[in-house]
């Protein structure tokens, strides 16, 4: 799918976890560091913020103030907006977590597919069904499994 028909790109858990421990697949870098160099606009939601500081401490290893620290670095990026969710969002998130329940999609990833869709942008997301039901919504992504 063709980035230039999106306004941005929205990020799931797992690549915001991967670009903050210097993980990031090669693949990626390149829309990564079009944020970092603020020629393209990075979008975040707060229950992602969540999802990744608990990643970045269970997973990762790193404590509380050195997950906070790495989360806030983020936010403070210019050209990292966190956007705010509606009720909209909300009715849409529960919408697709019922139309699509044979994925078990998580809460957050319908958030974020609901975001994606009413802002036109583009997921970059490292779970298989999510990039599923993008798809059948019509909702761009780009797919990258992380392999743990």
């Amino acid at each position: 799918m063709i980035d230039s028909m999106t306004t941005g790109y929205l990020f799931d858990t797992g690549f915001l976890t991967s670009a903050l421990t210097d993980s990031l697949p090669e693949k990626w870098t390149r829309p990564w560091n079009e944020i970092i160099k603020r020629g393209k606009t990075g979008y975040i939601i707060e229950p992602v913020i969540a999802e990744t500081c608990y990643q970045l401490m269970t997973k990762k290893g790193l404590n509380k103030a050195m997950s906070k620290n790495h989360i806030m670095r983020i936010k403070s990026l210019d050209s990292m907006n966190i956007l705010n969710l509606n009720d909209n969002d909300s009715f849409k998130a529960s919408i697709y977590r019922t139309r699509f329940s044979k994925f078990s999609l998580s809460l957050v990833d319908c958030f974020i597919l609901a975001t994606a869709n009413r802002l036109k942008l583009k997921i970059y997301k490292t779970d298989e069904p999510l990039k599923r039901v993008a798809n059948k919504i019509n909702v761009q992504y780009n797919y990258l499994p992380i392999r743990s």
